[in-house]
């Protein structure tokens, strides 16, 4: 059986040791009758147990102190702590404890604000040997990255459900207008304009020379500005960023353009676009028109491969409606045509009718 001693029993088993000796001396020099020599060990005796307790009292006060904070640090509390001045190797140990339970607030502070997804606090490693900082540097890497991860799905979500949500607004627009070009055009570039959030829009529509040798854009609908700007431009195929478009049959976005290009007017005067987007509207690789995006900031991608799904979608239905113009024409056309031709026939046949009356009236006349 082991047998457990105190740590105050320790610190005077020395002194109780000593206590014995003078004890036995002054025993022994009692009986011999040397007094002087017998008090002398008498009194030793009391001076052991004297520096025993004094000793026990200057160790073991420093002592329990440090017991209660360990005490307290394994149970995963981090109470104040305060070491003391002495210049020794308690005072030593006293102060490595205080440092220790700073650098432990310090690592609680830390990682609260990384729960609270506040990355911007700083953790600096004590030595090339902290294991517990290195660890913690390393979970703040991987809570940074996770949390991008998870924004970027997130933004990656509501950009399909925003994409999403307005091709079907505007698959509706164009059922409800596909009758009128100069209104679908109209309508299309002023919701176009507010659900981008962009400042100007505009809607070329593909038409053909006179002659049907060359073709041109021009107009066919804007928007700015929550009102209707009615402009009056025309591009050849190749002309400008919009002819160019319409020859490349790609979309352009440019973030770097001319001070004379646009000039977008506001309640503050007037800018230039930090951003423009031109999507072709093709059917069957044959570019119908043009879709131009002016912006003062940023079109983001989403945006732009919005609207080039929106160009997908508008070309079947310009297509439509143009088929559409196109056999009205040709009806009115018909139309004339037949009621010039039925006028031509009563002509003919009152003309006849007018002979023959003559004819009659020579005949009765002879």
């Amino acid at each position: 059986m082991k047998v457990r001693f105190s740590f105050t029993f320790k610190i005077l088993l020395p002194y109780l040791a000593l206590a014995a000796i003078f004890f036995l001396i002054f025993l022994n020099e009692l009986q011999q009758g040397g007094t002087l020599v017998a008090w002398l060990a008498g009194a030793g005796v009391v001076l052991s147990f004297l520096f025993g307790i004094l000793h026990n009292l200057w160790l073991k006060n420093p002592l329990n102190r440090i017991r209660q904070l360990v005490v307290q640090l394994t149970r995963g509390n981090m109470p104040e702590f305060k070491a003391s001045q002495t210049d020794d190797e308690i005072g030593d140990l006293e102060r490595s404890l205080e440092k220790h339970v700073g650098n432990l607030r310090d690592i609680a502070a830390f990682s609260r604000s990384m729960s609270t997804g506040d990355f911007t606090g700083r953790y600096e490693k004590l030595s090339k040997e902290d294991e517990l900082g290195e660890a913690l540097i390393s979970l703040k890497g991987s809570l940074m990255g996770s949390m991008k991860d998870s924004e970027s799905r997130r933004r990656e979500e509501e950009n399909r459900t925003w994409t999403a949500q307005g091709l079907a607004m505007f698959s509706t627009l164009f059922r409800e207008v596909e009758d009128n070009l100069e209104e679908l055009s109209q309508a299309l570039m002023k919701e176009l304009v507010n659900y981008t959030e962009a400042d100007v829009g505009i809607l070329f529509i593909a038409r053909k020379e006179e002659d049907g040798n060359e073709q041109f854009l021009e107009v066919g609908g804007s928007y700015a500005f929550d009102r209707e700007k009615f402009i009056h431009r025309s591009f050849r195929f190749g002309e400008g960023l919009t002819g160019r478009a319409a020859v490349e049959k790609e979309p352009i976005y440019i973030t770097d353009l001319p001070p004379d290009y646009m000039k977008i007017r506001s309640g503050l005067g007037e800018d230039v676009p930090s951003s423009i987007l031109l999507v072709p509207v093709m059917l069957d690789n044959n570019v119908l028109g043009v879709i131009e995006l002016a912006s003062l900031g940023e079109i983001p991608a989403h945006q732009v491969d919005f609207v080039r799904q929106l160009a997908e979608a508008l070309a079947t239905t310009l297509a439509k409606v143009q088929a559409n113009l196109q056999t009205k024409i040709l009806f009115e056309q018909t139309r004339k045509q037949a009621e010039e031709l039925a006028s031509q026939g009563k002509w003919e046949a009152r003309e006849a009718a007018l002979l023959k009356e003559i004819e009659l009236l020579r005949k009765g006349s002879s």
